[in-house]
């Protein structure tokens, strides 16, 4: 479920996208000092904008410095790693984790190696947040339930992740009902843009989708997108609504050219594209 929360580099300005890259960079820094440099591989963009929105909500200031990447030898901007920033390297390794723990059940055996690869880093991470690695075996667990009972109904499936972005934020940051219901529906974007963009894979290895249980079978993805195009406008549409409105009662004082990009500009970009048949996460190139 990664790869669709990210910024419009395009529209970005280039002070926005400078932070964007150094909270990248962080991140990554992050995972190697709290792990093997092997777990560096579990950066990504969705855990990224993650740190950002939750270093603002909670009024952390981060602290810029030049570190040569380990990759390209370069030295490049990245935001210093503070407790918040190690706290999402856990995060980072228990979501990798337990995604690849659900592929395999979802008839992906290939991605046993990676469930294996990170077995031990996943145990350190669920020692430092044991509340967390809870909540995320008991949303998993209540996934494989929904996919097990052959649920038809979207809304009843995308609840268990959606609920669980919602939850583990309240771990690390004082919420309200706006950032409650933002977490709920960016989580719950996630699962839907996951579930249309694997519609006609789904299909030809016969896995879940709870798609194509409400709205039938996808011989071609390009048809089928058309064919029920009101009804997966109004699933994915409606919910980044909410998400907005949500974003939009916030206080977002640090870092908002940032986090509005992604939310206006990103995530809606993300949505369009997927609904028009094209390849998942045209990625922003750091």
């Amino acid at each position: 479920m990664f790869g669709y929360v990210i910024p419009d580099k395009n529209k970005m300005y280039i002070k926005d996208f400078n932070v964007f890259q150094a909270f990248y960079c962080g991140l990554c820094r992050a995972l190697g000092k709290t792990g093997s440099q092997g777990t560096r591989l579990c950066t990504n963009y969705d855990v990224t904008f993650y740190s950002v929105l939750l270093h603002s909500l909670s009024g952390t200031e981060v602290t810029f410095e030049r570190k040569v990447c380990m990759y390209n030898m370069r030295k490049k901007v990245s935001v210093a790693v503070d407790d918040l920033s190690k706290k999402m390297a856990d995060l980072s390794v228990l979501l990798a984790y337990y995604n690849a723990d659900d592929d395999v059940h979802d008839g992906k055996p290939s991605r046993a190696l990676i469930k294996w690869r990170l077995a031990a880093r996943k145990r350190a991470a669920a020692k430092r947040l044991p509340k967390v690695d809870e909540l995320m075996k008991a949303a998993f667990k209540r996934q494989a339930e929904t996919e097990a009972a052959k649920c038809d109904s979207v809304d009843m499936a995308a609840d268990p992740f959606a609920s669980l972005m919602r939850d583990i934020t309240r771990e690390f940051v004082k919420t309200d009902y706006n950032i409650d219901t933002f977490m709920y529906n960016l989580g719950r974007m996630v699962y839907v843009m996951d579930a249309v963009d694997d519609l006609e894979k789904d299909e030809k290895k016969g896995r879940y989708n709870p798609i194509l249980l409400s709205l039938g079978k996808c011989e071609d993805k390009a048809e089928y997108l058309k064919k029920n195009a009101e009804e997966l406008e109004f699933l994915l549409g409606s919910t980044y609504n909410k998400l907005v409105g949500s974003y939009n009662q916030m206080q977002i004082t640090l870092y908002e050219g940032v986090l509005s990009n992604t939310v206006y500009l990103g995530l809606k970009a993300q949505m369009d594209a997927l609904l028009k048949g094209e390849e998942k996460c045209r990625l922003t190139r750091l």
